[in-house]
């Protein structure tokens, strides 16, 4: 048996104030995931940019992943071309423009058909029908553009979607891969 010493008592917490203190540590964490709940990431993002305000990046955010869905990819990537976008509308006025009455016409377009904003329809299709209606805009044919450069030069989506990157500098696919369709 093991040796009692005096100060082992003094080591051990008393029950009581383990739980008090366990149910603080508790509700003080339910208190901050609500907060994260509440605290969306396109919020924290659209504060750090420039030109779009909260309102146009959720917008935006939506859109781009309905435009160019792939589900393995995360919100970052898509934030990367609602960036490029808020950096090209701060340059220019006519972008800034044409983003925000974009952004107005999605939303009128979405509160006709269905009575929310864009970014608040649940169903994709439905958000599929009203980007169809504006496939020939001038915005949507940026936001389109944009993205195909955005997304499908970006290396991290590269890996995602199994595509191992430019093969020049590797003596071409020919001889690496060339016939393995092995993805299919």
């Amino acid at each position: 048996m093991k040796d009692h010493h005096p100060s082992d008592e003094a080591m051990r917490p008393d029950r009581r104030e383990f739980m008090k203190k366990s149910g603080v540590a508790v509700a003080g964490a339910g208190v901050m995931s609500t907060t994260a709940l509440l605290a969306t990431p396109t919020d924290a993002w659209a504060q750090a940019l420039t030109a779009l305000d909260a309102g146009e990046v959720k917008t935006l955010l939506r859109m781009t992943r309905d435009v160019y869905p792939h589900d393995g990819l995360s919100d970052g990537v898509y934030m990367k071309v609602v960036e490029m976008l808020d950096a090209a509308a701060a340059k220019d006025p006519a972008t800034d423009k044409l983003l925000s009455d974009g952004v107005k016409e999605l939303n009128a377009a979405a509160r006709n058909r269905f009575k929310k904003d864009y970014a608040a329809i649940a169903k994709e299709s439905d958000r599929v029908a009203i980007l169809q209606s504006m496939e020939s805009s001038a915005f949507f044919q940026k936001i389109r553009g944009d993205m195909i450069t955005g997304i499908y030069n970006n290396p991290d989506v590269w890996k995602v979607l199994g595509y191992e990157g430019p093969s020049a500098h590797l003596g071409g696919y020919l001889k690496r891969g060339f016939d393995d369709i092995a993805w299919l």
